[in-house]
């Protein structure tokens, strides 16, 4: 199990996530606000999220339809993400993800 943090205006969460879930799926089974419209298949962007820096490269680069989401998001930030296409690792434990 990997322990991640969800920050949002409406508190923190600290969830248990399984390697190999989104950080979509980790989010909406720990009761998280994260709206995904798309229902996780990568195609809408509505799951933005910003991740601590420090684990900018434990998560790698995003993929090109990833970061073509990113780029039509006015609030990208250097350390965005689309929570379902962040699959986690064991290399993530610890993360904190913020949702703007």
């Amino acid at each position: 199990m990997v322990a991640i943090k969800f920050k949002s205006k409406a508190g923190e969460v600290l969830a248990h996530a399984n390697v190999g879930e989104t950080l979509l799926m980790v989010a909406q089974k720990s009761g998280v606000d994260l709206f995904g419209g798309c229902d996780g298949a990568g195609v809408c962007g509505t799951c933005h999220i910003l991740v601590d820096h420090d684990f900018l490269e434990k998560l790698g680069e995003p993929s090109i339809e990833e970061n073509d989401l990113l780029e039509v998001i006015p609030s990208r930030a250097p350390n965005s993400r689309i929570a379902c296409q962040v699959t986690v690792s064991e290399g993530m434990d610890g993360l904190t993800v913020t949702i703007p």
